[in-house]
């Protein structure tokens, strides 16, 4: 078994989303499990209490989240490969492509009876809604413009009775493209019904069973973006009205649909707390005074995979993927009755994993941050070891109590490791997460610091401290370095922004919409901001040693990023080293690059923290 200790530590076999599939009259919950270079798809047997596989794939499915989805029978899933719509038939181990094309197709989804599916293509020229049959015929287009090529996080949503599609499409507010809006198209005639106007909705509109009314999360237009702090709202079809139940959801990047019971009286949906994520559920009937009430269904110490719980067919199971500090991705799920979760399948731990302690530290104005420390089991007072401060991605998400490979990585080769959640961060209320709006340069880059030197206060650690972070980390790590050249030994930023001018000019929309509404606009209309929220006018001030890796690909944070830092640090006197890989977009997919990349950042620390 791998070692923490071994970067391929990286590329653990873990579970990344599950499904329900009905065979025979009875409920199956399907995972796809993925490791080093495959993809597999597995079924939880309960007769026999043991997984079976369905069909392996030397490649990912669906993209980031490998999320599939099964025909009314059971006899065929349908996934994306390749950047095409695949359907794999089960009885007879044939797998088709019923559209496929040069654009990029995802997120394909079965009609509630027969062989038609719904899925998201860039064919033509934006994001919309296409339907095909399975056997490739009567392939048609549902929407027209719904989003730009660039934003790719949506799926078409069918009504119980396959008569409608629900989707999210982008749309202007105050003359600028900030809005998400919900619609629901119909297809006998046609017609599209806008059911929002000026808000930003985070999930695809959730049909309840009657198909009369769709559920989804929400916040407003020029709220933080990644808020994970969501309201959910349920537009009743029939009358047109909607009711705002502000429940404080967690949307999981987009994927969660908030998940209504079979008699249309529940809704169940994830939430954020500090570092574990909850289910809670609330009554939609009037039968008690306890309408929209928050309650809680689990009590459990960790967080819920990348992909989205699950209610089974039958209403009465939620399937999961789920994670803890010492424990990877694996398949978990829970009656909805209530109890203790039930694990179907051991996850793959490697050996050596450190548990980190849970701390609060005091930052610059008096606030509590909390932050977890990977302290290896050989680092004492006698033996001291230098400290690595790990600053999260997303802006607005948090380190959480789940599985964190390259922490346990970095500890295994001698560091202490300080992942911290500064203000801005999800899962400590609205008004915490607020505190970094318009002051991307100011409290949150104090918060680093002050944990620079929470660190050196250790009795177990040396005064050398390196940063680290990728995305909003790496943003974070060069203002940190370039603000506070004093605090910093060493650095290694994976693909963050320097300078958010040029950046702007170059970004996806996404990337776009979440500097617009934590600046305040754009460039134009608050240049002030954005020069603060910039290092590249601030490198000279920096002395630390810094790693720089960048996908050449990546449209979140455009390459050019990378680009400014070489053109300013190489041949300079402060070490610097450079890795660019080819074909790797925002995250770094493959798992080669994935073990070269965190090799390369404990090898810099190794030579610059001693």
């Amino acid at each position: 078994m791998t070692g923490v200790s071994d970067p391929d530590v990286m590329n653990v076999a873990d579970a990344v989303s599950v499904s329900w599939r009905t065979v025979d009259g009875g409920e199956r919950l399907t995972y796809v499990e993925r490791e080093t270079g495959t993809d597999t798809i597995w079924e939880y047997r309960s007769d026999i209490r043991a997984s079976e596989r369905v069909v392996s794939f030397d490649d990912r499915v669906s993209g980031r989240w490998g999320r599939i989805d099964w025909n009314a029978d059971g006899t065929k899933v349908t996934y994306t490969r390749g950047g095409d719509v695949h359907v794999y038939d089960t009885e007879t181990g044939a797998e088709t492509t019923p559209a496929p094309s040069d654009a990029f197709d995802s997120e394909p989804r079965w009609a509630p009876s027969g062989d038609e599916l719904a899925f998201i293509s860039g064919r033509g020229d934006a994001n919309d809604v296409w339907r095909v049959n399975a056997d490739g015929t009567g392939l048609e287009r549902v929407t027209e413009g719904a989003n730009p090529h660039d934003d790719k996080r949506w799926e078409p949503s069918w009504s119980p009775d396959g008569d409608s599609i629900a989707y999210v499409a982008a749309d202007e507010w105050h003359g600028r493209d900030w809005a998400d809006e919900a619609h629901v198209v119909h297809l006998p005639s046609g017609k599209d019904e806008q059911l929002t106007t000026g808000l930003s909705v985070t999930s695809v509109p959730s049909w309840g069973p009657d198909g009369e009314r769709v559920a989804f999360f929400t916040k407003r237009v020029a709220e933080p973006w990644y808020r994970h702090s969501e309201d959910i709202h349920v537009v009743d079809l029939r009358t047109g009205t909607r009711r705002v139940y502000p429940v404080e959801a967690s949307h999981r990047y987009n994927v969660q649909q908030p998940l209504w019971a079979p008699d249309g009286g529940k809704l169940y949906y994830p939430v954020r707390e500090r570092g574990t994520q909850q289910l809670e559920a609330i009554l939609l009937h009037n039968d008690s005074d306890a309408e929209g009430v928050p309650t809680r269904l689990t009590v459990h110490d960790g967080v819920f995979g990348a992909g989205p719980v699950r209610l089974s067919p039958s209403g009465d199971t939620l399937g999961f993927v789920y994670a803890e500090q010492d424990e990877p991705s694996h398949i978990r799920r829970l009656s909805t009755a209530g109890g203790d979760p039930e694990r179907l399948r051991a996850p793959d731990t490697p050996d050596g994993v450190v548990v980190p302690e849970n701390v609060t530290y005091e930052s610059f104005d008096g606030m509590y941050i909390n932050a977890y420390v990977y302290k290896p089991d050989e680092v004492d007072e006698t033996n001291p070891a230098p400290t690595l401060v790990q600053v999260h991605g997303g802006a607005h998400f948090q380190f959480g109590n789940g599985w964190h490979p390259m922490e346990q990585y970095l500890a295994a080769r001698g560091f202490v490791v300080v992942g911290i959640d500064f203000r801005g961060s999800g899962g400590y209320g609205r008004s915490f997460q607020e505190l970094s709006m318009g002051d991307w340069e100011g409290g949150e880059v104090k918060d680093a610091r002050e944990a620079a030197r929470f660190a050196r206060d250790l009795p177990y650690t040396t005064d050398e401290v390196g940063i680290y972070g990728g995305s909003w980390g790496g943003f974070m790590t060069l203002q940190s370095i370039s603000q506070y050249p004093d605090v910093w030994d060493a650095a290694v930023e994976w693909y963050g922004v320097v300078n958010q001018f040029t950046d702007y000019e170059a970004v996806d929309r996404v990337g776009r919409l979440l500097t617009e509404r934590d600046l305040g606009g754009s460039p134009e209309q608050v240049e002030e901001r954005y020069h603060g929220a910039s290092s590249h006018w601030r490198l000279d001030e920096v002395t630390a040693p810094l790693a720089v890796l960048h996908g050449a690909d990546d449209e979140r944070v455009p390459i050019n990023q990378a680009e400014e830092l070489i053109d300013f640090f190489e041949g300079g006197p402060v070490p610097f080293e450079a890795t660019i890989y080819e074909s790797e977009g925002h995250g770094f997919r493959d798992a080669e690059n994935r073990r070269d990349a965190v090799r390369r950042t404990a090898d810099w620390f190794d030579r610059h923290l001693g």
